[in-house]
């Protein structure tokens, strides 16, 4: 009789545990403002593909870099005015000069918004989460908050 207590406190553990991460996948992943993320980053890596077509591999920097943890390394500034007519949402304007994406050019990002676009040296897109309210200021991707 005791491995029958047993048993259903462990099955009641489970299903606990599998609430939990259900909850949390569908809060942190699966959200319209990650969606929102993943749609700019795919906007992006579009008109990134078709500027350097078009400019014979150039890619369309400020000329301004950030620095990233994970994935390590040096990324380049997106110049979003040079890339496209309009920003979309999710462009942050950054106090000061030369450290965000509109500084290179005369358009404007949004002061309520939270990502840097990036690029690496061959076009791929990454961005870094500026703010308090990001889970992490040091990793690419989306980071809980949009825009």
């Amino acid at each position: 009789m005791h491995w029958l207590k047993r048993w259903k406190f462990n099955l009641t553990a489970v299903v606990i545990i599998a609430l939990i991460a259900t909850v949390y996948w569908f809060t942190m992943w699966n959200t319209p403002s990650n969606k929102e993320y993943k749609a700019v980053v795919d906007i992006l890596n579009s008109k990134v593909t078709e500027y350097k077509d078009d400019l014979q591999d150039s890619l369309p920097i400020s000329g301004m870099n950030i620095s990233l943890k994970d994935p390590a390394g040096t990324y380049f500034i997106i110049d979003i005015c040079k890339l496209m007519y309009s920003v979309p949402d999710g462009f942050a304007a950054v106090d000061g000069d030369n450290n965000d994406n509109c500084d290179a050019g005369d358009c404007q990002c949004d002061a309520n918004a939270n990502y840097i676009w990036l690029l690496d040296s061959y076009g791929k897109v990454f961005s870094k989460c500026v703010g308090d309210a990001c889970l992490s200021n040091e990793s690419d991707g989306y980071q809980g908050i949009w825009p």
